[in-house]
This record gives C-alpha cells, sequence and structure tokens, in this order.
C-alpha cells in the first residue's frame, strides 16, 4: 500500500475505526492492473481506492470499471486531490487488519476494542514502547497500556498444528489500552501500598 489511514467512526459509544488503503499510480500504469492492485487491499483495509495522477478527468468506461469492482478513484493533479468515487466499506480479513495496525503502531484494547497507540510515532524505544510487559502496577504507574500473551490459544494451535512452534512458545500478543489500565484494572488492585 502506498498509503494508509485510519479514521475514528465510533462516535460517543465506541473505539471503532475505519481502515483506508490508498493505490498511488503515476498516470500511465495500466488501469486494469492499478484496479487489481487497489481491490487487493480489501483484505487489509475497510475502504480502498486508486489515486492516479492525471490533468484530464476519468473516462465513463474507468468510473464504471471502478464502480464495478468495487474501489475508490481520487484523480490527483497539480492543485489538489478530488475523490471521484467513493469505495464501498469492506469487512477485511481481521488477522490481516490487526497486523496492518501493528504495522503503524496501533493495538486493539481486549476491553474496549478501541485503537491505541502501543508505539511512538518517531519509533524511539521500539514498536511496543507504549506497553509494559505483563506487569500490571507498572503499565498503570507508568500510564502505559499492557501487553500479554496467551498462552491457552497457542497452546491449543500448537496441538491442532495450525502453528508450529516450540512448547511454551506464543505469539499470541494482546493488548489493554491505557484507560483500561487504570480506570478498569486499576480499580481491581487491592489498595496495600504495593
Amino acid at each position: 500500500m502506498d498509503v494508509v489511514g485510519v479514521r475514528d467512526m465510533g462516535g460517543d459509544l465506541s473505539g471503532e475505526i475505519e481502515t483506508i488503503a490508498v493505490e498511488v499510480k503515476r498516470g500511465s500504469f495500466p488501469f486494469a492492473n492499478a484496479c487489481g492492485q487497489a481491490l487487493g487491499y480489501k483484505v487489509y483495509a475497510n475502504r480502498v481506492y486508486l489515486a492516479d495522477l492525471r490533468s484530464e478527468p476519468f473516462t465513463s468506461a474507468q468510473i464504471h470499471i471502478a464502480s464495478h469492482l468495487g474501489i475508490g478513484l481520487i484523480q490527483i493533479r497539480r492543485s489538489g486531490c478530488i475523490e471521484v468515487v467513493s469505495s464501498p466499506v469492506y469487512e477485511p480479513i481481521e488477522q490481516l487488519r490487526l497486523h496492518l495496525l501493528e504495522a503503524l503502531r496501533l493495538g486493539r484494547c481486549q476491553l474496549c476494542a478501541s485503537v491505541f497507540n502501543i508505539g511512538r510515532p518517531d519509533g524511539e524505544g521500539g514498536r511496543f514502547a507504549n506497553l509494559s510487559r505483563e506487569d500490571v502496577r507498572r503499565a498503570i504507574a507508568s500510564e502505559k497500556g499492557l501487553m500479554f500473551w496467551n498462552h491457552e490459544v497457542a497452546e491449543r494451535k500448537r496441538k491442532l498444528r495450525v502453528r508450529l512452534s516450540p512448547h511454551g512458545t506464543t505469539y499470541e500478543r494482546r493488548f489493554i489500552c491505557p484507560d483500561c489500565m487504570y480506570s478498569v484494572v486499576g480499580q481491581l488492585l487491592p489498595d496495600d501500598g504495593q
């Protein structure tokens, strides 16, 4: 993907987000091939677009092709961009969508389902810089989220041969956002001065 966007769609009652993927071309790439590339991103994103640098508008045949395939079109001009056709909303494959979000240093909270920053935009401290690893008290004290591993799911996948990893090794990482750590988990901790 050349451009990825994340937009808050949840309003007051949810932390739902929408992911947007854009394939950018310079106007000389074969149109049908470019449409195919953009369409492939629906496995990762809720909306997919082809953005093309062109001085002339898209032809009616190109608009018809994009509409039939279900991709949005953006015309890039020197004076700015114009959305010519809107993308429909897709339900991407959740595993791939979550991997895309993690690559953007975003994670989904297991309690409230909101998406939050798990790393810093500058990359300092690594992609999990805004998380404490399996240390609840440290997460709350440092106002960070929590990262933990779901060992039961990992063992089930190992037994079913879904993921062949050494016994005891898990890649099943999960996150809890800083707000839930403080507002929910923090209220469950005993106030014993520790």
